[in-house]
């Protein structure tokens, strides 16, 4: 993939994050656009740099404007995407299961290293209170990170009437 493509993505996903987080107010969690992009360029692409390295650029500008600290969502974005580079030698990336499977743990992986990062930093709230939304997250996450994997796979896989299938 080439950069400027990743780039493009990641500021889409930057104007329409927010919009997200008000969309549907009375859920407890909502998805995570940049999370779902990491996790999918990760896995789909043989070159993992623009995931990971956007995810933690665009991370920290998230935590900039939106979050307490800079540097948790980054940190966590950048652990959720080396997780998925170190994953994905043993899963086939035409194998819709597998996206599924990566998606839902680096969702509670991201969320658990969220956690634990804020409670160092004096947090007073329980793992069981930060995770109850946890169900909402990894439902919505797993919904974007599905459409965004169905778009950018289409692009990677070999068709069986190309010469270099074999």
């Amino acid at each position: 993939m080439r950069y400027s493509r990743a780039l493009l993505l990641y500021i889409a996903a930057l104007f329409l994050q927010p919009f997200l987080y008000n969309l549907f107010p009375s859920f407890g969690g909502q998805v995570n656009l940049f999370l779902c992009l990491t996790v999918a360029l990760t896995f789909v692409y043989d070159e993992t740099l623009p995931g990971i390295l956007f995810g933690c650029i665009f991370g920290l500008i998230e935590d900039a404007f939106f979050g307490m600290y800079v540097g948790p969502g980054a940190l966590c974005l950048v652990t959720a995407g080396l997780a998925v580079m170190l994953l994905k030698h043993f899963a086939n990336k035409e194998n819709f299961i597998n996206i599924v499977l990566l998606l839902l743990f680096s969702t509670w992986l991201y969320a658990s290293l969220y956690w634990c990062i804020y409670a160092a930093l004096g947090s007073p709230y329980s793992y069981m209170y930060a995770v109850k939304s946890l169900p909402w997250q990894l439902a919505l996450n797993v919904i974007a990170g599905s459409v965004l994997y169905l778009i950018l796979i289409k692009r990677v896989i070999k068709h069986r009437r190309d010469r270099y299938f074999r």
